[in-house]
């Protein structure tokens, strides 16, 4: 069965090693540098795999040996800190290098070093409280590197159907589908290249249904592709609003030159998109913001922003950025 572990990143050590080697990939060339050449290939293909190489360890000891023993490719991992579920990943392969390592991490005081380190999928954020899933994990355990209990494992998946399901769950997909960067197998590229093309075609109201694959997250597809599919929509919506970012005033052709960017915006739904019974009307309904401020909009993870809120967060932080820009309000 699919196994859980967690690891702690609550001191300032931690943090400065999270910012390393897992919201900011390890250079590849760090990598290869510091693995013997004959698991290049091996490391080429996590590398490809996951379009870079995110990466823990552990301080080897008593406890820390027998839990990383453990581990095997696709358990899932959790960064916990501020009482927070923070990231989840899948392991992708691990390995004892004491020289990735003191280059990655350094040492700490004791002249120790994390050598028990693995490879990690691409970090997805959770942002949910260690007591929202107290029935099922135990927080109260966590310390540096915990390998979750298998009584509380087959727990979880007797209540959830699996394990997976429980993680989706974690991210609010109520499908209990998990996002591409959670996808383990060969067919992953080909599954991110698939949907990337379709949200490019999404995002210029041009889709081609026998482009869209069945992949997670269908379901939040399906749902934006029935309002915004029609090309019409998104013309109706740029000649009523235009092409410019209704929050910071983000101009793609005056940017990037009109020869190239070609009238480029996305177009965003104002309200949830499962609010809407019966036709979106363009005027009202849709307006155009830049990539920035529509993933800023639909940042919550269980409401839309609106465009008024969105325009006062920006200001407040920088008020240069709002001057001059018309006040044009949405419902």
């Amino acid at each position: 069965m699919t196994q859980i572990f967690v690891f702690t990143a609550g001191n300032p050590e931690a943090r400065r090693h999270l910012e390393n080697s897992i919201e900011r990939p390890v250079r590849p060339e760090t990598v290869f540098d510091t693995f013997p050449e004959p698991l290049h290939e091996e490391l080429e293909k996590v590398r490809v795999q996951d379009n870079g190489f995110y990466a823990w360890g552990a301080i080897p000891g008593s406890r820390n040996r027998p839990n990383w023993q453990s581990m095997e490719a696709e358990d899932f991992v959790l960064c916990v800190y501020d009482a927070t579920y923070q990231y989840v990943f899948r392991l992708l392969a691990k390995y004892d290098n004491e020289r990735f390592a003191e280059t990655v991490w350094a040492r700490d005081e004791q002249g120790w070093t994390w050598q028990l380190m693995y490879f990690l999928t691409e970090p997805v954020g959770v942002g949910r409280r260690l007591s929202d899933f107290r029935d099922y994990l135990e927080p109260e355990r966590y310390w540096g590197f915990t390998r979750v209990e298998d009584e509380r494992t087959d727990n979880i998946a007797s209540s959830y159907g699996s394990v997976d399901r429980f993680v989706a769950g974690m991210l609010g997909r109520e499908d209990g589908s998990l996002p591409t960067q959670l996808s383990i197998g060969a067919d992953r590229s080909q599954r991110v290249a698939e949907s990337s093309l379709e949200v490019d075609r999404i995002a210029h109201g041009d889709v081609d249904e026998e482009l869209i694959p069945e992949v997670e997250g269908r379901k939040r597809i399906a749902l934006h592709v029935s309002y915004e599919r029609k090309p019409k929509n998104r013309r109706q919506a740029i000649e009523v609003h235009g092409t410019i970012c209704q929050v910071c005033g983000f101009d793609f052709d005056k940017v990037y030159g009109r020869e190239y960017a070609d009238g480029y915006i996305e177009i965003h739904h104002i309200k949830p998109l499962s609010a809407y019974e019966g036709e979106v009307n363009p005027a009202t309904d849709l307006v155009p913001l830049c990539a920035n401020c529509h993933k800023m909009a639909h940042r919550r993870r269980i409401s839309v922003t609106p465009i008024d809120e969105l325009k006062g967060l920006l200001k407040a932080h920088d008020p240069s950025q709002t001057a001059g820009l018309d006040e044009r309000h949405f419902p």
